[in-house]
């Protein structure tokens, strides 16, 4: 794969080498062309635009969440859509997925925090389609800081930043609208917890958003519910094989405990319980688009019961 050509004439001419243009190629294909439009701005800043080496292009991503943000969240704060940051790979950069303000957080949400535990003070955004990776029918849920400067602060921060920029965290999951049946498989930190000097400019915003986990798990089964769709929800000890890419950074007991505590915590609020899926709900799974090639692996050798559980949520 390559540049569309009227973009790759432009940075020939201008003598881009090949490894920039390839560091620069992958960008786009993540985050679409708002990159060149920054990129541009860089090589404007040299004496000349073949000096550039892949290292420039690193802080291309930061500057890109600030423009996105500046350029976004006064229309999230109106609750209209937009774009999304992350462009589907599929799409080669050329199109994007889409971020949805769902108003108010749900009551559910609100509460199941506890007494004296802050929840996050934001605009509840959905993600579709707007998955880093590029990974299609995905679903998310965050909830953006209020305020443009904190949400920016955040978006900047030293993390993982899977989803909607200006997110402490998210749930994320898949959804087949055409079965109506969804998979929730994440619930995952888009920035660091501050330790020492890592993301310290954060600590007192990270604070004010550490129940993210509940309040993300809770808008994702809140807003599936509304659509009468079969939610299932991903095991703690099977992150590991939907998840685990790196040998090195291997999922942890803690990591898998700390998902299945939360996982229940949130459906306790709900009133709702958790089941195994049954044979038919198997087949169900199989012939929908919600798991990726590892767990639908996992769940041909070993079951979905092994996997997931079904959510049930009492009739109103």
């Amino acid at each position: 794969m390559s540049f569309p050509p009227h973009i790759e004439r432009v940075l020939t001419a201008y003598g881009i080498r090949p490894d920039t243009k390839a560091a620069l190629y992958d960008l786009y294909l993540s985050l679409g062309g708002e990159v060149l439009e920054v990129f541009a701005d860089v090589a404007d800043g040299v004496t000349a635009a073949t000096m550039l080496e892949p290292d420039d292009t690193l802080t291309l991503k930061e500057q890109v969440v600030e423009r996105y943000l500046t350029r976004n969240h006064p229309r999230w704060l109106e609750g209209l859509p937009t774009a999304s940051l992350w462009h589907p790979r599929a799409a080669e950069g050329r199109a994007s997925g889409a971020a949805v303000p769902l108003g108010p957080l749900p009551e559910v949400a609100r509460r199941i925090a506890g007494d004296g535990q802050p929840v996050p003070d934001g605009i509840l955004i959905l993600g579709r389609n707007a998955h880093f990776g590029g990974r299609a029918e995905t679903i998310s849920f965050d909830v953006v800081a209020r305020e443009l400067a904190d949400a920016i602060a955040i978006g900047k921060a030293a993390g993982q930043q899977h989803t909607i920029p200006g997110s402490v965290g998210e749930t994320s999951g898949t959804f087949d609208s055409a079965h109506n049946v969804a998979l929730l498989w994440e619930v995952q930190p888009n920035v660091y917890k501050p330790a020492g000097e890592r993301n310290r400019a954060i600590a007192k915003l990270y604070r004010k958003h550490r129940n993210w986990h509940l309040v993300t798990l809770a808008s994702a089964i809140d807003w599936l519910a509304a659509q009468r769709t079969a939610t299932f929800i991903l095991r703690g000890d099977a992150l590991a094989a939907t998840h685990e890419v790196n040998p090195e950074k291997p999922v942890s007991e803690a990591i898998a405990a700390m998902h299945d505590r939360t996982v229940e915590q949130v459906v306790r609020a709900f009133g709702a319980t958790l089941e195994a899926p049954d044979d038919t709900d198997e087949m169900l799974l199989l012939d929908t688009c919600v798991m990726n090639h590892a767990l639908r692996k996992h769940v041909l050798v070993n079951g979905a019961a092994a996997a997931m559980w079904k959510l049930m949520i009492p009739a109103p």
